[in-house]
């Protein structure tokens, strides 16, 4: 049986491939590894299932030194974010083999408005997957308390726009106070999926403690924020129970994951400047409010002393009027006593009269000088033969003295 050195079959290898691609190519691929070695740039190349995701295909790449300075020339400040991982690029390349380290793309240039194209595909079908789940406004019909206090940040903490978010709400002018709690996440490369959907569910997890969320990062190139285009990402915003505020930091079109965000904001200050004028809204209510019933209270007091100051002279008046009528009637009861009083005298006087005529004409001293006479004894007046006996000795009283008997 024949067999082949490995070192053949890989000359071999080499010599068709020299054969067959011996000018540059074009290709397409996700790249999924980037690494920079002394101004170098090293790459892993996959090409993934449309069904399921899976990796169906992979290659090495390299950029080298005078590529990359042709390539960063070329695209300017999009550069390093067009190589970042996830990301699909149109590249320009030789393919080279070799015996020991193996097949290779060599880089030679890059086409950005494919990387773009694919970008915004890839944007539109999911804006238009989270349309068809009715997930664009669910976000939306979230609540906010009447006052935001209680913040859960998500952002990185080496981002500038944190910073200035946190500057802004503690130096606002109206004294307002914040809890704010971060939740540490990369905001750029391929992390930022995993990153911003743990941190999604730890705040689930404690969802009542919090008043909303903000996500929040410094601004960036397009390609730096296409991975705020995520479907899982907006879909877990989508689905938030509380309200989320983005601001990424941009002026261009909105990404997806602002769409579904429940008040997408320009940048972090304009987050901070959000909270504050809602809260200062909320305080103008309340001092309405307390205007409102204030006034309300000074008018009920004002009637109120008004009809009060009604009743009390309503009530002086009738007092008046009652001890008006009240003196009159006495006085008419007055005379009437008065009056009754001297008929009275005047009859009682009349009947003393007749009965003092009838007492003076029953006096025992007027009956005496009438000629009669009474008899005593032992100074009891004798009313009867019975109060008497023989041998008692009575006394016999006239008008001009008396004597005495004695009963035989």
């Amino acid at each position: 049986m024949e067999a082949y050195s490995l070192l053949k079959v890989n000359d071999y290898i080499k010599q068709v491939i020299a054969l067959n691609f011996e000018d540059s190519i074009w290709i397409d691929a996700e790249i999924s590894q980037v690494k920079e070695v002394r101004g170098q740039v090293y790459l892993e190349f996959v090409q993934k299932s449309e069904n399921d995701n899976t990796v169906i295909a992979k290659a090495q790449g390299v950029i080298w030194f005078k590529s990359v300075l042709f390539i960063k020339k070329k695209l300017g400040e999009i550069f390093d974010s067009i190589l970042q991982e996830g990301i699909q690029i149109r590249f320009k390349a030789k393919i080279e083999f070799h015996e020991v380290f193996g097949l290779k793309f060599s880089l030679e240039d890059i086409e950005p408005s494919f990387t773009l194209g694919q970008l915004e595909i890839n944007r539109q079908k999911t804006i238009s997957r989270l349309h068809t789940e009715n997930l664009l406004y669910k976000n939306k019909e979230t609540s906010l308390p009447p006052a935001i206090k209680n913040i859960a940040i998500i952002s990185s903490e080496k981002a500038a726009g944190l910073q200035d978010f946190i500057t802004h709400l503690d130096d606002n002018p109206f004294a307002y106070r914040f809890r704010t709690i971060l939740f540490d996440s990369s905001m750029q490369g391929a992390n930022v999926e995993r990153d911003i959907l743990h941190n999604l569910i730890k705040i689930k997890d404690n969802v009542y403690s919090y008043d909303c969320v903000a996500i929040i990062r410094g601004g960036g190139s397009k390609m730096d924020l296409s991975f705020f285009d995520n479907y899982d990402i907006s879909a877990a915003v989508a689905n938030f129970p509380i309200p989320v505020f983005t601001g990424i930091g941009h002026d261009i079109d909105k990404n997806v994951i602002e769409l579904v965000a429940h008040s997408p904001l320009k940048t972090p200050t304009a987050v901070a400047d959000f909270i504050i004028q809602y809260n200062l809204e909320f305080e103008n209510g309340v001092s309405l409010m307390f205007d409102k019933i204030k006034n309300l209270s000074q008018q009920t007091t004002n009637t109120n002393s008004t009809e009060i100051n009604l009743i009390q002279n309503r009530i002086f008046n009738n007092a008046i009027l009652n001890i008006s009528s009240s003196r009159h009637k006495i006085e008419i009861l007055r005379t009437e006593l008065k009056n009754n009083f001297s008929k009275i005298v005047t009859k009682e006087n009349s009947l003393l009269s007749e009965k003092t005529g009838t007492f003076n004409y029953l006096d025992p001293v007027n009956l005496l000088e009438r000629g009669y006479s009474y008899t005593s004894i032992d100074g009891k007046t004798i009313r009867s033969v019975e109060d008497v006996k023989i041998n008692d000795l009575i006394k016999t009283h006239l008008k001009d003295g008396c004597f005495e008997s004695k009963v035989i």
